[in-house]
């Protein structure tokens, strides 16, 4: 599969990993995945939404990715299972970026980050 060279994700557009990230990253983790850009979108307004009675979040592009392999799992068992993800498992997500550009981030959401935390929509 050939990758895009740019993505929305901007923090995560790197070109090429870093040898030294690689050797630390490779010997600790169980799974990597690309992120499709698609994914990007809907998880943004998921947690700007605060769904199912979760607080309102700003969360950049970048902060979203592993909320969005999250959503990509959604009706792909192979995937699932591909990662070991079962209704027991639990997830913890870590994203450290807000809006870094707003005027990406309201066309993305729809809202601006400071409607988001505000509670309204645009």
């Amino acid at each position: 599969m050939a990758l895009a060279a740019e993505t929305v994700m901007a923090g995560l557009s790197c070109g090429d990993p870093s040898p030294l990230a690689w050797e630390i990253l490779e010997s600790g983790a169980a799974d990597f995945v690309a992120v499709d850009d698609a994914w990007v979108g809907p998880a943004m307004r998921t947690l700007a939404a605060g769904e199912g009675g979760d607080p309102r979040l700003v969360a950049g592009e970048s902060a979203v990715a592993g909320l969005a392999v999250m959503l990509a799992t959604g009706g792909r068992a192979a995937l699932r299972a591909a990662l070991g993800l079962d209704a027991g498992s639990r997830v913890l997500l870590i994203g450290t970026e807000g809006a870094t550009d707003p005027d990406i981030y309201r066309a993305i959401v729809g809202s601006t980050p400071e409607e988001v935390v505000a509670g309204g929509r645009a």
